[in-house]
């Protein structure tokens, strides 16, 4: 389990090439914050508070999906409450859509230990 540290990621898959690589759930959520915090969010600033709160909580939505199938629907729901944040849904989909089974559950078919996270 790592952080979106892609050269880590990489590093990983050439050694333990049989191995799968997953998310923190922890490092996830930090990234998504820090993002919505600068301007080009477009949800930066103390008055857009409440749509950053509304975007962290469809993330843990999308996290708790236990089936692919059920994040694909959730993500289209996701699209469509967040229509005219178009920055906000580029963004989910070019960093975080696409590797979904890294991070939401429906990827995290193993025994350890009910962890979602590096942070011990």
């Amino acid at each position: 389990m790592v952080d979106k540290d892609q050269a880590e990621i990489n590093s990983i898959c050439k050694v333990f090439s049989e191995s799968d690589v997953l998310l923190c759930w922890y490092h996830v959520t930090q990234a998504v914050t820090r993002w919505l915090s600068r301007s080009e969010s477009g949800v930066s600033g103390p008055e857009k508070a409440d749509s950053r709160v509304h975007i962290m909580q469809f993330m843990s939505e999308l996290k708790s999906c236990s089936t692919e199938h059920e994040f694909k629907k959730k993500s289209e729901m996701f699209h469509c409450q967040f229509k005219n944040l178009k920055d906000i849904c580029k963004y989910f989909r070019n960093h975080w859509e696409t590797i979904s089974h890294l991070w939401s559950n429906f990827g995290r078919c193993y025994k350890h230990g009910d962890s979602d996270t590096n942070n011990l």
